[in-house]
């Protein structure tokens, strides 16, 4: 018909009454066209959903800041028909998020927190909480699975039985704003019934799991150990126990500011996801992830949807082809004001059908940031393709309508058996083999070899709020305390024991025991867990040589013990010692020498030496002049390599002689960021700068 149209348009008279019919008869032709895609799309589980009261990344998702409204529902006829039906009008009022469809296409997973009134502030109804719950695409078997004083949210079904979903149970607080908000990671129900127990020990907040069509997990993971805070919240993957973390894409990438909502594609090793803001709920331009193409960067991204940039790292006027910012990414250092745009339309919770086709949320307004409160209800359903054509599913007025699945079977991963060690379960151990630590990115000086790794457990932060206290004198620091050091052999090679369930980083030390590269990320140990890996930090598209190594022919080494005062780290346990024993005769009293008091006398928040010292020890802050923007820390940039005092008081000042353990207290302490505190907690504080012992950090 299309000729026929396109000869009687030709004929018509500009103000004919024919017009509108015969736009309505093209449009429904070519609607038709569209669906003709697929061969059936069947009915759609999705959810009606009231946006939250603070548009954040992390408030969004909060039971203290839900607003009611919405539901579980059914489109029986997508694409023909907007009827639909709810599945949880049974339910007291309240918000609803997320929804998985099981693999048999018989349950269908669902947050849901009860709410009858908006709040009006972050802290009015903490006691507010989802929980998971499930129900049958006709209704039937409305049934709760998790409950308790935690946020659960984001679930997915696993393929060997249970399911996976982000919690709060992890415990702690984020670090770099006003809260409260609570830190939620991933976390497993093996069984309806069963007590839910936390499978990752980050210490900041994790999104959205999926199975990948491998039987492995991808996730979205908030990675901000002594960098910037805004930009790196970038795809992880997992085994479904937890085991096996490694960066699927992103971590030393700056744009787009992070992928969510990864979804697998169907028969494809390729990944889709939200490019997506930091400073706004999850709403940006859909991506398709190829890891073949890399794991860094905008080359393993195909934008699915080049109309929208991405928000936050690009500018909305060029859509990120270059401009004033360049093909890849925008500059160091934090954002101008200017730059910081919102794209004008968005698209949210996609779910492919294809490499080409695929289900989504859309909005034609724009995207609203922090610290909007109540963001309008904005999205629809649509069905959209990678030439950017997208057709109405549904919409309701008055609620967002967002997560849409099939109800259908499909094709069901494989349920990866664990491969954790029993005796070292056991021993609430597992164990870290490393090939070469010089074979790493960026390269470690040539002409120093590395002959021991300092083992550091990053401390969750216990209080909310950022800086509410400080650990030292780094904006928004993560605590620490230093475990130990394990040996590295002559050929680069290394093999330790390690605690489990414990977030741990890593730095390579000199033949002085000072850091050269610090990891700006954690890892952590599943109970029996045995990882390896080539380098540190290595090439990632670069296989390993097959050769033997020396720390592969002996049992795996013991963790040696950092000084006293490291674990719990105390500054006045770990470097007033040596200062009092070789500074203070001279840097005390009402002249010290210098005009540079080394006493432990208190000072403020911290005592005279440490606000003496500190500066002098590059450290990394989020938001100092000299920055922790960039993704990698080129080596010797921190700690006591960079540091010109060290480097002075180790060639000789004023005949001072230090013995190997004093050294080590002090390169211990510059290389763990130049911290004051091992606690968050107000009242072990005061201890501590009092120069007493505490028993450590409240929250591992």
């Amino acid at each position: 018909p299309w000729r026929a149209w396109a000869a009687e348009a030709a004929a018509l008279a500009a103000d004919s009454p024919r017009w509108p019919e015969l736009w309505r008869e093209a449009r429904w032709a070519q609607r038709a066209l569209f669906f003709g895609q697929l061969d059936d799309l069947g009915p759609l589980a999705f959810v009606k959903h009231a946006p939250s009261m603070f548009s954040h990344q992390l408030t969004q998702y909060y039971g203290s800041c839900a607003v009611p409204g919405g539901g579980i529902f059914v489109l029986d006829r997508p694409g023909a028909s907007w009827a639909a039906r709810e599945l949880t009008a049974d339910l007291p009022t309240g918000a609803f998020q997320h929804l998985d469809v099981s693999f048999d296409g018989q349950q269908i997973l669902f947050a849901y927190c009860e709410t009858q009134t908006i709040p009006v502030n972050r802290e009015q109804h903490l006691e507010r909480v989802f929980s998971l719950w499930s129900v049958a695409p006709d209704g039937r078997g409305l049934q709760r699975l998790t409950s308790g004083p935690f946020d659960d949210f984001s679930p997915r079904w696993l393929p060997g039985g249970g399911v996976v979903f982000v919690s709060t149970r992890r415990g702690g607080y984020h670090r770099c704003g006003q809260g409260p908000c609570r830190v939620y990671t991933l976390t497993l129900l093996d069984a309806p019934g069963a007590e839910p127990r936390t499978i990752s020990w980050h210490e900041t907040q994790e999104w959205d799991p999926a199975v990948l069509n491998d039987g492995r997990l991808a996730y979205t993971r908030w990675d901000y150990v002594d960098r910037d805070a805004v930009f790196y919240q970038q795809l992880w993957g997992a085994r479904p126990d937890g085991s096996n973390v490694a960066i699927l894409y992103g971590n030393h990438t700056r744009n787009p500011t992070g992928l969510w909502e990864a979804r697998a594609v169907p028969g494809s090793t390729r990944i889709m996801g939200t490019a997506a803001a930091h400073h706004a709920m999850t709403a940006g331009s859909v991506v398709l992830f190829d890891a073949r193409a890399g794991y860094d960067g905008l080359e393993p991204l195909e934008r699915l949807t080049p109309d929208v940039p991405f928000p936050e790292s690009e500018s909305a006027v060029d859509n990120g082809a270059g401009g004033a910012w360049g093909p890849t990414s925008p500059p160091a250092g934090p954002l101008p004001a200017a730059a910081q745009r919102w794209p004008g339309s968005t698209y949210k919770s996609p779910y492919p059908l294809s490499e080409r086709l695929f289900i989504a949320s859309f909005s034609y307004d724009p995207l609203i940031g922090e610290p909007n409160r109540n963001p309008p209800n904005q999205y629809g359903l649509y069905l959209v393709d990678a030439a950017g054509r997208r057709e109405l599913l549904y919409r309701d007025p008055n609620l967002s309508s967002l997560w849409a699945m099939p109800i259908a079977p499909r094709p069901t991963p494989p349920a990866l058996p664990s491969q954790l060690q029993p005796t070292l379960a056991a021993a609430d151990e597992g164990t870290y083999f490393m090939q070469d630590v010089h074979r790493a990115w960026p390269p470690l000086p040539a002409d120093t070899p590395i002959r021991a790794l300092r083992i550091l457990q990053v401390l969750p932060k216990t209080t909310p709020h950022a800086n509410q206290p400080y650990v030292g004198l780094a904006n928004a620091s993560p605590g620490k305390q230093v475990l130990g050091t394990v040996p590295v052999e002559a050929d680069g090679s290394a093999y330790f024991r390690a605690p489990a369930r414990l977030p741990l980083a890593f730095q390579a030390l000199d033949a002085e025991g000072r850091a050269v590269q610090t990891m700006r990320s954690i890892t952590y140990l599943q109970p029996g867990e045995q990882v390896g890996c080539v380098g540190c930090h290595e090439q990632r598209t670069e296989a390993a040589p097959a050769r033997q190594v020396a720390a592969a022919r002996r049992a795996p080494s013991v963790i040696r013990p950092a000084p006293d005062g490291a674990r719990p780290f105390s500054y006045p346990l770990l470097v007033q010692p040596v200062l009092d024993a070789s500074c203070v005769s001279c840097h005390s009293g009402p002249t010290p020498d210098g005009g540079v008091d080394l006493t432990g006398r208190p000072d403020g928040h911290y005592t005279a030496s440490y606000n003496a010292l500190a500066p002098r020890v590059p450290y990394t802050a989020w938001g100092a002049p000299e920055g922790n923007w960039e993704p990698l820390a080129p080596p010797d940039k921190f700690g006591a390599r960079a540091s010109a005092f060290l480097t002075q008081l180790r060639a000789g000042h004023e005949g001072v002689v230090l013995d190997d353990e004093a050294w080590e207290r002090l390169y211990t302490w510059a290389d763990a960021n130049a911290l004051f505190y091992g606690t968050f907690e107000p009242a072990d504080q005061l201890r501590q700068q009092a120069g007493e012992r505490i028993a450590g950090p409240a929250l591992e």
